[in-house]
């Protein structure tokens, strides 16, 4: 599939899922393939304002204003981006803007850390009962999930970390990643495309597939 028929496609998905931050994300990295950094830019607001703890949104959205000549736009999205990674504990994209704005001669600023809204609020605040989890994809309360999907740390993480509903949710478009992606789990290459999938949509944190693969 070349990179015109990929972009289409996820153009597609996301028109057909309009609230869906993971199909708009996968179009907008599709675009920044292509070089298309301005339309990239216009689909990666989008998911960001679906989903404003998107890590690698800001990351992606960053790298294709500064590919589109606007250094300064660039430097707001890193800001805005640290900050939100930095209050949902996903701290390799937090570090990586941090370096990118410090190559653009800019230090990150604290003062957005602490300020920075949390999706933590939600619930005003109550920590979850028993049977309950603080989702790390919504950042609100709900179940606690029955079984462990992996046997590993990933698995470990989601059981800790994401609701029964979140999950819930990735079932339902994982089918849809599989289909409209025509992704053969039993290959190694359709086996990556659906993690990278997965961890988008469950926003989970980039470490523990680097812990998971030493």
């Amino acid at each position: 599939m070349n990179l015109d028929e990929r972009i289409e496609q996820f153009r597609k998905m996301a028109q057909a899922n309009p609230e869906d931050d993971l199909a708009h994300y996968a179009l907008g990295q599709a675009l920044i393939d292509a070089e298309r950094h301005n339309e990239a830019i216009h689909v990666l607001r989008h998911v960001l304002r679906l989903n404003a703890q998107y890590s690698r949104a800001y990351v992606l959205m960053g790298d294709a204003q500064i590919a589109d000549g606007d250094d300064d736009g660039a430097k707001e999205t890193y800001q805005r981006g640290y900050a939100a990674a930095m209050n949902r504990g996903d701290l390799m994209p937090a570090n990586e803007m941090k370096n990118k704005l410090e190559a653009l001669g800019e230090k990150v600023s604290l003062d957005a850390v602490f300020s920075a809204p949390s999706e933590i609020d939600a619930d005003d605040g109550r920590e979850p009962d028993d049977g309950e989890v603080r989702c790390a994809r919504s950042g609100r309360i709900g179940l606690r999930m029955e079984f462990q999907p992996f046997e590993n740390a990933v698995g470990d993480y989601i059981s800790a970390h994401i609701s029964k509903e979140s999950w819930d949710e990735w079932i339902e478009m994982s089918i849809k990643v599989i289909n409209e992606l025509r992704l053969d789990l039993g290959d190694p290459e359709g086996q990556e495309t659906y993690d990278e999938h997965m961890t988008a949509f469950l926003n989970l944190p980039d470490h523990l597939f680097v812990e998971d693969e030493d």
